[in-house]
């Protein structure tokens, strides 16, 4: 049988994926456990978090983009969400020009609760950022995930990493750190 492609061989594209597979399963248990921890406080769940991110970063973003940029199924986004609006972090809006479709906004008390969550980060706790900080004591600085990021670009497309990009630009100019603490900036029109 021959290859796909004359651009690589089948055992490379096998021993790659296999590679990638294995070492995602055991990156992803340890981060779920650091995240879950993280929220542990405040009562809410990862894909909670996921949902008022995203709505931090996208307003008004509908709940089939929720879905689709946060690898969850439709069903479980728009559940979520409405759990989320109960507690009153979410607004869950019919858009005007689309009917049929929904589309969720971050309320105050639910931005409030992300920077709560942010200030209380605690990276001396958390197994990634310890593993990753071996790194910049070598290289200067943090992993950028540049090879990562252009094949999640390549699966997803360039709409989830642009909502990533936006969230963390977003919060690097709506938060400060002083004292080793972080803290709201004071302009509050800086979003």
């Amino acid at each position: 049988m021959k290859s796909f492609s004359e651009d690589y061989t089948l055992k490379e594209a096998t021993l790659f994926s296999l590679q990638l597979m294995q070492l995602s399963k055991i990156f992803w248990r340890r981060i779920e456990n650091d995240w879950e921890n993280l929220l542990k406080p405040f009562g809410i769940n990862i894909n909670e978090h996921q949902i008022l991110s995203m709505a931090y970063s996208s307003p008004y973003i509908s709940i089939t983009e929720l879905a689709e940029l946060g690898s969850m199924h439709i069903t479980t986004a728009f559940n979520f969400s409405k759990k989320l609006k109960q507690k009153g972090y979410l607004r869950i809006i019919k858009n005007k020009t689309k009917k049929k479709n929904t589309c969720i906004e971050l309320t105050k008390r639910g931005e409030e609760l992300l920077i709560e969550i942010l200030k209380n980060f605690k990276p001396h706790e958390n197994q990634v950022f310890l593993g990753a900080f071996s790194n910049k004591s070598l290289y200067g600085k943090l992993p950028n995930f540049t090879e990562l990021v252009t094949l999640m670009r390549n699966i997803y497309g360039g709409n989830l990493i642009a909502l990533i990009d936006c969230c963390s630009s977003i919060i690097e100019r709506n938060l400060i750190e002083e004292d080793g603490v972080l803290k709201r900036a004071i302009d509050k029109d800086v979003k």
